[in-house]
């Protein structure tokens, strides 16, 4: 019996330490979980450098991604495909910035919409890796010369520099391995409208070489364990920027009045009709003048042929009676052209008068045709 009951429990201790490893052979592998860029709830578009660039003047930059400069010169920007986190981990390339001898704080940010105003999210950046090129095809890391970093910009702004960014730690580590999911290179915040704007910065402090940089795995997460905070009526600002167009259309209407002085220029063109008047009283003067030639000594002239019967004594009758009528028809002339000189001095002062005058009012509109000035 005691035979029996050893070999049970020998045998039940050799099954037991068979049965271990067997077990985890038939045992199905968790499989290992992908990069963030992989979720289905991730928000960035081309998280992992995967979908390509399109050319600036500053050289390539990420599709979906724009370049941004705060100080210093522009960076050179790029593609790397020999440089990323490898394809197990978000693909085979990635966004390459670099400076030769240059400082410069500058980076690539992307406008993420879709977001729940209130909600909490976590952007990172899985890979940032940091190289400096001391020629020969060989690279070296230095801490603390290259500073990398991640913002955000909860309410959709695209300024790096505005008072609404937050930023997070600032990461100086010159390690170029495979540092993914980097504690410092996240940042968790609340959205404070329906849109977000998050950043990757990075700023050289050295000028001396070429430093290099590349971005990998950027991934924008919601953050469900947070609970959401209520965001105030932030509409208000908007509500703000609408009373200015009305107070930018009260200037037109002070300008009509400014307007109003033309109005009475027509005026004085209606006065100007007085002085043709004037012409009236001319003619009268003229008309006056005209019973005064003397076409009337002209009969005596029949009376003093006639008168002359003959003989020495009418000759010299005759004689001093043809004298008379050539003095008197002189006379009469001369009455005449003399009238006339003086008609056409009426005349031509009447018309000096009325020319004098429209240029007067013509240099002077607010004068006053009535003036009585003008008549004494």
């Amino acid at each position: 019996m005691r035979f029996v009951l050893s070999r049970v429990l020998l045998g039940a201790l050799v099954f037991s330490i068979l049965a271990v490893p067997i077990a985890t052979l038939f045992t199905p592998r968790a499989a290992a979980q992908g990069p963030c860029t992989t979720r289905g709830d991730n928000l960035t578009r081309n998280g992992s450098i995967t979908d390509g660039g399109y050319d600036t003047p500053h050289g390539v930059v990420a599709n979906s991604w724009n370049a941004f400069l705060i100080n210093g010169d522009w960076p050179a920007y790029d593609l790397a495909d020999n440089e990323s986190a490898n394809g197990d981990v978000g693909g085979s390339s990635s966004q390459y910035i670099h400076g030769d001898g240059t400082r410069f704080d500058a980076g690539i940010y992307q406008v993420i919409g879709g977001l729940q105003p209130g909600a909490s999210y976590e952007f990172s950046v899985g890979w940032a890796a940091m190289l400096r090129d001391v020629g020969g095809g060989r690279n070296t890391k230095v801490d603390d010369q290259v500073i990398r970093r991640v913002g955000v910009d909860p309410y959709g702004g695209t300024d790096p520099t505005s008072q609404n960014m937050k930023w997070g730690p600032e990461v100086g580590t010159g390690s170029s391995g495979r540092s993914l999911n980097h504690p410092d290179m996240r940042i968790t915040f609340a959205a404070m409208s329906n849109q977000a704007t998050v950043f990757v910065r990075v700023y050289n402090l050295s000028s001396s070489a070429s430093d290099k940089v590349f971005f990998d795995v950027m991934c924008l997460l919601p953050r469900g364990d947070i609970p959401a905070i209520a965001i105030e009526p932030s509409a208000t600002p908007t509500l703000e920027a609408t009373p200015v167009p009305p107070t930018r259309a009260v200037p037109p209407t002070d300008v009509p009045p400014t307007r109003v002085p033309p109005t009475f220029t027509p005026a004085p063109p209606t006065a100007t009709l007085e002085p043709a008047q004037v012409l009236m009283a001319t003619p009268q003067t003229v008309a006056q003048k005209k019973p005064t030639t003397t076409p009337q000594p002209r009969p005596a002239i029949p009376t003093l042929v006639s008168s002359n019967a003959g003989g020495q004594g009418g000759g010299d009758s005759g004689s001093s009676g043809g004298l008379f009528s050539i003095a008197a028809l002189l006379g009469a002339a001369g009455i005449i052209g003399i009238g006339l000189l003086g008609i056409i001095g009426i005349v031509g002062f009447a018309i000096w008068r009325i020319f004098a005058r429209q240029v007067d009012i013509a240099l002077d509109p607010n004068d006053s045709p009535d003036d009585q000035q003008y008549y004494q």
